[in-house]
């Protein structure tokens, strides 16, 4: 029975990659900025931490089809105001369902359903979202395949629309990867010792939240995470686990709008005929880290 398990996680783990030699099962990273000041009271700043963990479970189906889930969870912890007397606790937990495809020797396509709760979590009446995310790999050779797609969430602004475009490559010797999803992250390393890489990556994500306790109810949160990194990376446990330890230029923002005050369409920094009212004001940008440990399956 165990080694029946062993090779459909195998086959599996092998169909996904579709030209990487690994896929992260477990990920878990924090990052912690200590002093974003508020633009309209630079006396007075708030330390943002933002906390995730991400799982996946592939199951083979069949030579060309693959069943994804997992879970996903999130935890964004900071003042809103200046004025709070506490520390707002914005969470975020996705569920992952859908399949991979592979439906040529060149092509795979990755298609999700990712519904999620995000709010404070006073109640969750408003916090209900559904997203969903296509995503094709095209394979130029054994070292290069492009990268195109959509994603999509029902956010408390409206429609978040958000074109994928990138590419993936690793040299031949394999001391060099690149992996970029433009416009929502991207990363390219250099291996510099067996075990040890330098790199630099970015990450552009926007997410909202409902507040749902009793003194802020009638007001919902749009985020936007936006970072650029430098990070080293260790290989650890003849590469099964992965630790990148980053310094971080974090470019936070986490506007309040009253609860209906929406844009009907959006893209990353881009929302046509936005004309709502933001309720607080805006943090400045601030250096941090991020430590992040990655659970990797190596084929």
């Amino acid at each position: 029975m165990n080694k029946i398990i062993l090779s459909t996680l195998l086959s599996s783990l092998t169909f996904l990659t579709f030209g990487q030699n690994y896929v992260d099962l477990v990920k878990l990273t924090h990052t912690q900025v200590p002093n974003s000041v508020f633009e309209n009271n630079p006396n007075i700043s708030t330390p943002i931490t933002q906390t995730k963990l991400s799982t996946s479970i592939p199951i083979t189906l069949n030579d060309s089809l693959v069943f994804l889930t997992g879970v996903d969870y999130e935890l964004h912890r900071l003042k809103l105001n200046p004025l709070a007397a506490d520390f707002s606790n914005l969470n975020i937990a996705t569920l992952k369902l859908g399949f991979n495809i592979k439906h040529n020797s060149k092509l795979t396509g990755t298609y999700l359903a990712l519904p999620k709760l995000a709010s404070d979590f006073g109640h969750l009446n408003k916090s209900f979202q559904i997203g969903a995310i296509a995503l094709w790999k095209f394979k130029l050779n054994t070292q290069t395949k492009l990268v195109f797609g959509n994603y999509i969430n029902t956010e408390r602004f409206g429609i978040l629309n958000v074109p994928i475009f990138g590419v993936y490559h690793k040299s031949k010797n394999e001391k060099t990867e690149i992996d970029i999803k433009f416009p929502i992250t991207g990363f390219g390393d250099y291996n510099v010792h067996k075990n040890i890489s330098l790199g630099a990556d970015f990450l552009l994500i926007v997410r909202t939240f409902d507040l749902a306790k009793s003194d802020v109810n009638e007001f919902y949160v749009h985020t936007a995470s936006n970072e650029l990194a430098a990070y080293l990376q260790f290989d650890l446990l003849k590469e099964r686990l992965i630790i990148k330890a980053k310094a971080v230029y974090a470019m936070y923002d986490y506007g309040m709008y009253a609860d209906g005050d929406g844009t009907p369409f959006g893209m990353l920094g881009w929302y046509p005929g936005d004309q709502r009212m933001r309720l607080n004001s805006e943090t400045s940008s601030a250096l941090g880290f991020k430590v992040s440990a990655f659970y990797r399956f190596q084929l």
